[in-house]
């Protein structure tokens, strides 16, 4: 079979979604399957390579706005991968490739994987919402990660019917701790002592500044992986509450063995985030895969249901520091 699946970015950009893509992608090339991905380049060129037996096709992005990459080729580009595919798969929210895709006359098997609402960019989905809601019409089947999708999101409301709930999966490749994962172990443990892991890009709806507030609280360690448009600010309130000797901003970890390092050696993984932005959460099954605790916020989003309060973690409410502190 041809598999298509048509996202914003695909690896080596690092992110939840990009993470599920990628186990799906090669997971299906491992079955038999042909499988192509078309996506967005951080760039302006077009580059098209083979990644693991996966066709990547990285169309030429003009920018960013509201967090979509502007992918004007998708109008001209998309038609040719659609014809190649025997089923298509769309990865939402994705505005400019959702409404290339509906301009396009294809008759294949859709699938819609609902990966989460839009909810910070109000103004988007004034103009998103319609389009939408043509793609969920158009779906012949709907995916989503959690329960909590089908009872919280609005825009699923109409077509249940269709919704199968499929929870996202990663290969437990972190789980087992080799010579080299506690090589990078010891030289962490050495440098920095017991310690607390937030990872994840720093955007603002990860509550980072929530975690700070908190970090003012206690007396523990804190190491945060990942890059975004909020490091500086949140580096400068690390020195505002003059957490600088507790609070350690690493950045993105390219080493695998580095990365499984840091997951073993933390006393929990934090994600305080504080919107419904926050829908699944690839890193917490990361974690629970290396047998730790997670620490999550009580949001309408498939968060809580990822992490079953008591048994794998403890939830507290979004944007309380003294809650999470405790």
């Amino acid at each position: 079979m041809k598999i298509l699946h048509i996202s914003k970015y695909y690896e080596p950009f690092k992110g939840g979604i990009e993470k599920v893509i990628l186990e799906l992608a090669t997971g299906s090339v491992a079955k038999g399957h042909e499988v192509a991905v078309l996506s967005s380049n951080v760039t302006w060129n077009y580059q098209e390579e083979e990644l693991d037996g996966v066709k990547v096709i990285r169309l030429p992005r003009m920018g960013v706005a509201f967090s979509q990459p502007l992918t004007f080729s998708f109008l001209w580009r998309a038609s040719k991968w659609l014809e190649w595919a025997d089923v298509v798969q769309v990865h939402t929210p994705n505005p400019l490739a959702e409404l290339s895709f509906l301009l396009q006359d294809i008759r294949k098997p859709v699938i819609v994987t609902y990966h989460c609402d839009v909810v910070r960019q109000q103004q988007l989905h004034k103009i998103y919402g319609p389009v939408a809601q043509r793609l969920l019409k158009r779906a012949d089947k709907i995916t989503v990660s959690t329960p909590n999708h089908l009872e919280y999101s609005a825009p699923l409301k109409d077509y249940k019917e269709k919704c199968e709930v499929i929870p996202f999966g990663v290969r437990a490749k972190h789980a087992t701790r080799t010579p080299l994962i506690n090589e990078h172990l010891k030289k962490i443990k050495d440098d920095i002592g017991d310690y607390f892991l937030f990872v994840g890009r720093l955007v603002p709806y990860k509550g980072i500044d929530v975690l700070l507030k908190a970090m003012t609280k206690t007396d523990n360690n804190l190491v945060i992986l990942g890059k975004g448009p909020r490091w500086e600010a949140w580096e400068s309130l690390t020195k505002e509450y003059q957490l600088e000797n507790r609070v350690r901003f690493v950045g993105a970890v390219e080493d695998d063995n580095e990365f499984a390092a840091y997951l073993h050696g933390c006393q929990s993984l934090v994600l305080p985030s504080v919107s419904e932005a926050e829908a699944f959460g690839i890193v917490l099954i990361e974690a629970m895969s290396c047998s730790k605790p997670v620490i999550t916020t009580r949001l309408q989003s498939g968060v809580p249901w990822v992490n079953k309060e008591g048994v794998s973690g403890l939830h507290v409410d979004p944007k309380d520091p003294e809650g999470l502190a405790n």
